[in-house]
């Protein structure tokens, strides 16, 4: 027995929207010679004009974050199938996601090894998801492991490095400027931490008040104390800094007018990070470039030290 929610007729052919699941659509589609087509659709073909589509960008964003733990797009669209429309068959899986069955199989198993999905005894198997807050927590902790584990390998490792030949040929070259592109928060954090530890003289950035609080979320100001380097800081724009750098006030200008959202730092005038998408983006998309070019630390040193000179004391 089917509710139908809609019914049309184009011409041609007469369609019928029956409802079972109000997440879950089946339109059958009667024409002239009496044959029955159906096609399901879910909410992740849903069009803007349907009871579903409120929840697509949601689940959208769901998938992306998924997709970040190391999931493919395939395992965390049927992750959150079934966890949003309970325990299905790997058929079942496949019509609705419409997946070729031998991927849907592949998929499943997948999902099993990662300990995201369980199967149930029955015929034929039904495979249902694990809460989402188990899941990620599940996810994190492998994570986790595998860092461990490659940590654990760390000596080992270096040492079987040491003991293979370096095979280039030595030259007289002089020393050759060098950059480095970096995206994401991970890789960006990790090199400013490389450059305060190498850091003697002065370790100078330039950047927003949300830029600033990234830095501190990030424990670099913790890491900046600890190290031989001065702090130098310009926040911009904006009317007054951040309360976290009052123990740095000697340290710190603001300057409270600026359209340009900038954001660079030098260490030692030897190298330089200008950042060319920053804190306005997600972490994800954060991007930057190193640098050791000697022109180019020159021309962002001069411009924070000008930038320095106009600035306000920020306490």
């Amino acid at each position: 027995m089917f509710l139908f929610e809609d019914t049309w007729f184009d011409g041609f052919e007469l369609y019928c929207t029956a409802v079972r699941n109000p997440f879950l659509y089946t339109v059958y589609t009667y024409g002239s010679s009496d044959m029955v087509k159906n096609e399901q659709i879910t909410v992740f073909d849903s069009d803007s004009d349907t009871t579903l589509y409120q929840y697509k960008a949601s689940l959208d964003k769901i998938q992306n974050e998924l997709m970040r733990f190391g999931l493919s797009p395939t395992q965390a669209k049927v992750f959150i199938f079934l966890g949003k429309y309970g325990s299905k068959s790997a058929p079942d899986i496949a019509r609705a996601l419409e997946l070729p069955r031998t991927e849907t199989y592949h998929v499943v198993n997948s999902l099993q090894s990662l300990g995201l999905v369980t199967a149930e005894l029955t015929h034929p198997t039904k495979y249902s998801a694990l809460d989402m807050k188990e899941a990620i927590t599940s996810l994190v902790k492998q994570e986790q492991l595998r860092i461990d584990s490659l940590a654990d390998k760390e000596e080992e490792l270096s040492e079987l490095w040491k003991q293979i030949p370096f095979f280039a040929v030595k030259t007289d070259e002089t020393k050759q400027e060098k950059m480095q592109l970096l995206q994401g928060s991970g890789p960006i954090i990790n090199k400013i931490k490389s450059m305060i530890s190498e850091s003697m003289d002065t370790f100078k950035i330039y950047c927003s008040r949300q830029d600033a609080s990234r830095l501190y979320h990030s424990e670099i100001f913790d890491l900046i104390d600890k190290s031989h380097a001065e702090l130098q800081i310009i926040v911009t724009p904006s009317d007054k800094a951040p309360d976290f750098l009052k123990s740095s006030e000697d340290k710190v200008r603001i300057i409270p007018k600026n359209s340009e959202n900038k954001c660079f730092i030098v260490s030692d005038k030897k190298e330089v990070l200008m950042f060319l998408r920053n804190s306005s983006h997600p972490s994800h998309r954060v991007f930057a470039c190193w640098s050791d070019s000697d022109s180019l630390v020159d021309m962002m040193t001069s411009l924070f030290d000008l930038s320095w000179e106009n600035g306000e004391v920020a306490y």
